[in-house]
């Protein structure tokens, strides 16, 4: 008896803001809300589940380029611009995993832990609420803390934290490629004394950062220069959104890990859904071996998000539902 053809998967994509908690001050601006398009594809009587949410300060496509890419999207391709590959890759593969039963980040890799410990990024502005902050992720649980740094008060502002946070938890800075090199090997040197674990991007091309007193991780260049990222850096930072989806970031991953670097999968300020596929991703990475905690706690800087959160980190670690597919309610 011949089959009745299956009907094609339906992509669908809503748009989304969610307002944060407090202003988020970095050396690129000031971030009060963050943007962005959730995609649904239906096959079958499932629901797989994207997150694109474009940072074109960053290299990703703007949010009309986005939006256009995912409303000319079909399951013969992929899209061509990052975030809009990133939400609808990561929704066909929610729909695969749901299909072989797995969580999504064991069809990463079938090694995948399901646990994963992550850093809190401090949002705080004044000096004495950034200590109550940390002293707060600290009760929470959290083992590393992060601080962007690249600002006016950065010593200031560091040893707060080091004083509230105590000597055995890990200080992370980010300064978003805002330092020379000159002012950057400067700037590490005087930081160096709070015992910090490494920064993310100091420059914009970690060129000329040799013998820096703290290690050196690459950030935004990954997406832009992945080969000099793996050249001068220590610690490579994936951003799924920013390099075009899950596979692609596992794939650096590896290369990295093969070099003997260190990998930090971070979300990118997206919604809970993009933040479920960063922490699949950092757990499949995980099955590489231990790496420094992921930044995908980001939730808690939502005003929106926090309720009902399957990846809320209970004291300090994510766990993955050990549900198929992203295990999202």
């Amino acid at each position: 008896m011949m089959r009745a053809p299956r009907p094609s998967p339906l992509i669908e994509v809503r748009p989304y803001r969610l307002p944060l908690l407090r202003p988020l001050r970095t050396a690129r601006g000031v971030r009060e809300a963050r943007e962005g398009f959730l995609v649904l594809v239906r096959d079958d009587g499932l629901v797989g589940r994207g997150d694109a949410a474009p940072l074109p300060e960053l290299g990703t496509e703007s949010a009309a380029e986005c939006l256009a890419q995912l409303q000319g999207a079909g399951l013969d391709g992929l899209p061509e611009t990052p975030a809009a590959r990133c939400a609808v890759e990561q929704a066909l593969l929610d729909l695969e995993s749901q299909r072989a039963g797995v969580p999504l980040a064991r069809l990463l890799d079938p090694g995948a832990p399901l646990r994963v410990p992550a850093s809190a990024l401090l949002s705080a502005d004044s000096v004495p609420d950034l200590a109550r902050e940390a002293q707060r992720a600290v009760a929470e649980g959290f083992g590393t803390l992060k601080l962007k740094v690249g600002l006016e008060d950065d010593y200031a502002r560091a040893a707060v934290v080091r004083d509230a946070s105590g000597p055995d938890i890990l200080l992370r800075l980010d300064a978003n490629g805002a330092w020379d090199a000159p002012t950057a090997l400067r700037k590490l040197r005087d930081l160096a004394p709070l015992g910090v674990e490494l920064c993310e991007q100091p420059t914009s091309d970690l060129r000329n950062l040799d013998g820096a007193a703290i290690p050196i991780a690459a950030d935004e260049m990954v997406a832009t220069d992945p080969e000099g990222a793996l050249e001068r850096a220590q610690v490579v930072v994936l951003k799924p959104m920013l390099l075009g989806g899950l596979w692609r970031s596992l794939d650096l991953a590896r290369r990295a890990h093969a070099r003997g670097l260190r990998v930090v999968v971070t979300s990118s300020l997206e919604s809970a859904v993009g933040r479920a596929g960063a922490a699949h991703l950092a757990a499949a990475v995980l099955a590489l071996g231990s790496q420094p905690a992921a930044g995908i706690a980001t939730g808690r800087l939502f005003a929106e998000e926090r309720d009902g959160d399957p990846f809320e980190p209970r004291g300090g670690i994510v766990h993955i539902p050990a549900k198929a597919g992203l295990g999202l309610p």
